[in-house]
Formats: C-alpha cells, structure tokens, sequence
C-alpha cells in the first residue's frame, strides 16, 4: 500500500488482535504498517519513517521504555510516540511520560478515543512539520542573502562589505606575535587594454580565471574583489618571507596563465602591494599603504611585489 499523501502510524505491537483493533479505529485516512517486537521495530522505522508510533510496553524481545530510546536514535522524521498498553498504574504512566512520550493510552481503548487522540497528535505533527519546514526555508533564503550581501556576484569572491563587516574581527582573531597579518593589493595591469582588444565579456572572463588563481593559492586565506581589477587578500599569521613567496606564487602563476576566448589567447600580469598589518593604523590606513606599495610597482615597471616599508620614504614624499 501506498504512504503517498497519507501520515504514516507504526503500531508496535506482540497481539495480532490489538493491531486488527487499531486498524479498525484508525480507519484509511492514515497508513498504518505493524512491527510485533523490537527487531521489527527498529526495520519499519527506517523503512517507512512514520509520524506516529503506538508502542506496547511489554513486548517478547524488549521492553517498550528500553525500546522507546532506541527508536528515537535512528528516527529521522521526528516521530510522536504514545505508549498503548495495559499496564496502567500511575509509576507506568509517569515512567512512560518521563521518557518522552506525548500521550498514554491505556488497553483496553475506546475506538472512538483513541482516534480522537491519534489525530489530535497527527495533526499537531503535521503542524510542526510545516513549521520546521518554513523556518528551514527562511533559514536558506537567509544563508543564500547573506552570502550574496558579502560575496562578488562575477567572481564568487568575498567583495567589500565583507571588509566593512567582518575582516577587522578575523584579523584580531589571528595575532599570533611571531608571525604577522598581510594585506596583498593586486591589481591586473592594463586590463583595459583586455577589454578594447577583446571585448568585455573576454574581460569578465579574465577577472574569474584570476581570481580563480588567487583562490587556488590562497585557500587558507582571504581574497576579496576590492572593485574593477583590483583585489585584496588577507593572509593570516605568516612571516614576511611566505607573504612575499605567496605574492611571488600568484604573480607568476597569472604571468603563464593562458586565457583562451573563443579563438583568441592572450595573456596577463599582475602587480601587487604588500603591507605588513599594524592594528593602531586600522583597516583603511593599511589598505591606503598597500595601495601606494602597489602602484609604486605600477610606475616602475608592473607585474611585480612590492613591500610598503621598501618604498615608504617615497611614498610619504
């Protein structure tokens, strides 16, 4: 039988009579499947994932408070489960509360309640499934618009809200006093040449396959797209030796890069500013130094790093 557009019950339950009773009660509104000990139990739960279970207390293989806590490691739905059983005193009933379970019924059962009770449940299931449901979408539309506030729509990259946002925390988060924070500004050099040779789209495509090569190079670290061809990363904790080999890395690597638009190949080179990160300058200043580093090498020559402190008599001139 089909569970399409029906909640499932799982009656776990030893007595072939009491499950013909259920049945009986519960009607075809419902998909109801039959488990007669805990072996089986613990197969139909994975098999058919009910909404609610009936579960006997005292089974031939089992116990059914022992058995309840089984089921609920490997339900993956979230199932309600009401204790359906004969043993009726007040320490059952409380036993079977203190477990977890959302109601108790006691053998023998009025048909008409305990339909009564079985859709009352079903019902508020299927409420809280609509509502597990919505808050899960609002949660993804909410990652989808916070990774499209901080991220570049072209490139993928972390964009500048990020800066704005979040980086002056990272930063801090990384202050190891051996090593340093590094900012790298590069910049594509002549890529507006790029565009009136080849076309914008030739362009855009030049922007991802070199912040593809940034990504690629810096996966421990941050590379934001700063605007137009321009690009920050952030690298954190090293030395001023591997921040130079890292620049050097990215450098060389776009320089034998081939870009290949439809019929066309060409290639490009970058320049790059560095600058030791110094926490009482801030995030602007820091980036104001990179950015003299980097067009320093701009005016000397392009495609190479540049340290600010190298050029920093100049730059203050």
């Amino acid at each position: 039988m089909s569970t399409k557009n029906k909640q499932v019950v799982m009656v776990i339950d030893d007595s072939l009579l009491i499950c013909k009773e259920i049945k009986k009660a519960l009607g075809d509104e419902v998909f109801i499947c039959e488990a007669h000990n805990g072996e089986e139990a613990m197969e139909r739960i994975a098999q058919y994932q009910p909404d609610l279970i009936l579960l006997d207390v005292v089974l031939p293989d089992t116990d059914g408070y022992e058995l309840f806590g089984r089921l609920k490691e490997v339900d993956q739905n979230n199932a309600t489960i009401i204790f359906l059983t004969s043993k009726d005193k007040d320490e059952d009933v409380i036993k079977g509360f203190g477990v977890g379970a959302y109601d108790y019924i006691k053998k023998p059962f009025v048909h008409a309640e305990l339909q009564s009770r079985v859709n009352i449940h079903l019902q508020l299931k299927q409420q809280k499934d609509e509502l597990n449901a919505q808050n899960q979408e609002l949660r993804t539309s909410m990652e989808k618009l916070n990774y499209m506030a901080f991220r570049d729509g072209l490139t993928g990259l972390y964009n500048r809200r990020y800066v704005i946002g979040d980086l002056s925390d990272d930063i801090k988060d990384h202050s190891a006093e051996e090593k340093k924070n590094v900012l790298i500004l590069a910049d594509i050099d002549d890529f507006k040449k790029v565009n009136d040779t080849y076309g914008h789209e030739a362009g855009d495509m030049t922007l991802v396959c070199i912040a593809n090569i940034f990504e690629a190079i810096c996966r421990k670290y941050k590379v934001i797209r700063w605007g137009g061809e321009e690009f920050l990363i952030v690298l954190f904790d090293v030395t001023a030796d591997e921040a130079y080999r890292l620049s050097e890395q990215i450098r060389t690597d776009v320089e034998h890069f081939k870009i290949v638009h439809e019929d066309q190949e060409f290639f490009c080179t970058v320049t790059l500013g560095l600058q030791v990160y110094q926490e009482e300058e801030g995030i602007e200043e820091n980036i104001n130094c990179a950015d003299k580093a980097l067009y320093y090498g701009k005016r000397n020559g392009k495609n190479r790093s540049v340290w600010y402190d190298s050029i920093k008599e100049v730059a203050e001139m």
